[in-house]
């Protein structure tokens, strides 16, 4: 590294005193300037004896009279110095007083104002690129969607024929990841590698489109499909009393496990399988598989770190430190259907009372094809799960409506 020097410019007596240095200090004519109370000064023009004394002190004469005039003057020079002394103990304690009071903070923003402020500096930022090439040259961007740990998302249109569209924001820091991928020569952020993977090959109804995107110096954006009317499972869970019934989760859990699998297929590990990202259409129940901020590489070998949402994570992560990717994702799907069914997650007992087949204690009303489902999707023992590919071939899905 090298050094960083300062160039240090002299003060000359110019620049500090003034010029006339060899004028001496005039006091002034004002006694209540010079000192700390007119009071406090002897009593001018005393006279010695019995006769009168008179002086002015702060505007008001004193007079004696008689031959105590010189205690009488001893008294009042005492009592002066005493009032000094506690002016000064005074000062000094207000002094003490104003370090040790901390200043008034000003009152917090509310998190509503700071989300607009926010919002409309991002706003201002983008403006200001107004570059043809720039993304926002060609989209709108309207209110915000949601905000997670890995970037903002907004409402958005395309300029072009007004299609709506999702528009995710992305600021990098020092650990985002850039991975290479076929037909691109540049190394891009991995979760819009990914994301280019996943839409890799004939569209699919259940995984998120991607539109456009475009890599910067310090953010990345990703332009996706925004479909509507949608709301997320959790949401949509939420809206019909906390439960569904097992017609609406089997359809909704079948197209969940077909999106994860594609995703598979494709060699993408999504990671962060739950609630929150699928969405569903309101009006087509249609299932879509979003957000691949927390997905990775599909491998063969054991992960070691978890990116995910930690309530999902696999029981062999927590014990050993280390997971395998379609065995995880199986794990995160029973969550999410135990979650639909129930009404809450799986506790520990939960999981113990599908293990040895005691359906009643989980949910009376349930079938027994369901229950059994269940207790292969979060089977402890991650060997011992149903594969990603065979879930769709077990019996709970052979119903017909």
């Amino acid at each position: 590294m090298g050094h960083r020097y300062t160039k240090v410019t002299p003060i000359t007596d110019d620049g500090v005193y003034d010029k006339h240095l060899s004028i001496s200090h005039q006091p002034g004519t004002n006694r209540a300037v010079q000192h700390l109370h007119p009071c406090d000064e002897t009593p001018v023009r005393a006279e010695r004896g019995g006769g009168d004394r008179r002086g002015v002190c702060g505007g008001e004469e004193l007079e004696e009279k008689g031959g105590g005039g010189e205690e009488r003057g001893d008294r009042e020079l005492k009592e002066a110095s005493r009032v000094q002394e506690k002016r000064k103990r005074g000062k000094w304690w207000r002094r003490l007083i104003s370090i040790l009071t901390p200043a008034k903070k000003p009152l917090p923003e509310s998190p509503s104002c700071q989300q607009c402020n926010e919002g409309e500096q991002m706003k201002v930022a983008w403006a200001r690129k107004s570059s043809d090439d720039y993304i926002f040259s060609h989209y709108t961007i309207g209110d915000k969607l949601g905000k997670g740990g890995f970037g903002v998302v907004y409402e958005g249109k395309r300029l072009e024929d007004g299609l709506k569209v999702a528009v995710k924001y992305v600021t990098k820091g020092q650990d985002t990841e850039c991975i290479s991928i076929p037909d691109h020569p540049n190394p891009l952020p991995k979760e819009i590698a990914l994301t280019i993977l996943a839409n890799k090959g004939p569209s699919d109804p259940h995984i998120i489109k991607l539109l456009d995107w475009q890599d910067h110096e310090d953010h990345y954006v990703l332009i996706l499909e925004c479909p509507s009317p949608c709301e997320n499972l959790e949401e949509f869970l939420y809206h019909r009393g906390g439960t569904l019934d097992e017609n609406t989760t089997r359809h909704i859990m079948e197209q969940a496990i077909h999106a994860a699998d594609l995703c598979c297929q494709r060699g993408v590990f999504h990671r962060d399988v739950k609630l929150e990202n699928l969405l569903i259409n309101k009006e087509t129940s249609e299932v879509k598989l979003i957000d691949f901020g927390c997905a990775d590489i599909l491998k063969k070998s054991s992960y070691k770190t978890y990116d995910g949402t930690d309530a999902y994570a696999p029981p062999e992560y927590k014990l050993k430190g280390k997971y395998y990717g379609k065995p995880a994702t199986v794990f995160s799907l029973g969550m999410v259907m135990f979650a639909l069914l129930c009404g809450h997650f799986p506790t520990h007992y939960d999981i113990f009372q599908l293990k040895y087949k005691r359906y009643t204690y989980i949910q009376p009303s349930r079938s027994k094809d369901c229950c059994g489902l269940l207790r292969e999707l979060l089977n402890p023992h991650y060997s011992e799960r149903i594969s990603l590919s065979q879930i769709l071939s077990h019996n709970w899905f052979k119903v017909y409506i």
